[in-house]
């Protein structure tokens, strides 16, 4: 199933669309508007909240926790320390790797079998574009949300350095 996240330009906060094959909006993606935590929350078209995620403050790596809908922790995403972005990834207690190109411009979730998600962003757009193709139609919301995620943990990188 492919899926396609586009990041809105032009907002004081964070602000992605999610859209099928043909274009439907199916999810919107908000942040929350000067957050230390960098807050975001996962909606569908009626703006009802799905998921929520936030990052820990103090830590020497960055480490996101996401929240389902009824405030149970369901992914953690922690960055490790890799030349190219590479992530820890647990999904409802499943442990994962996320592992991305030198540029960040494509990534793939996998365990130790298979490739479940590939992940591949547009070079040239305006906004930050992905393009997301997820193997199994479990947990589509979820692996949507980590994409998010793993976006906010790069650009924090970039505008760092």
């Amino acid at each position: 199933m492919k899926f396609y996240i586009k990041q809105k330009v032009f907002t004081l906060k964070d602000k992605f669309n999610i859209t099928d094959e043909n274009q439907n909006l199916l999810y919107q993606v908000k942040g929350k508007f000067m957050s230390i935590t960098n807050k975001l929350e996962l909606q569908n078209t009626n703006g009802d909240t799905l998921m929520r995620s936030h990052r820990k403050v103090f830590t020497f790596m960055p480490k996101y926790y996401i929240y389902d809908k009824h405030n149970q922790e369901v992914a953690t995403i922690k960055r490790l320390f890799a030349l190219r972005p590479k992530f820890y990834l647990s999904v409802l207690r499943k442990d994962l790797m996320v592992e991305g190109s030198l540029f960040a411009h494509s990534f793939t979730i996998s365990d130790d079998e298979k490739v479940l998600a590939s992940i591949t962003k547009r070079i040239i757009s305006w906004g930050d574009t992905y393009e997301i193709d997820i193997a199994e139609e479990e947990n589509v919301e979820l692996f949507l949300f980590v994409v998010i995620v793993l976006d906010q943990v790069i650009h924090e990188r970039r505008h760092r350095n």
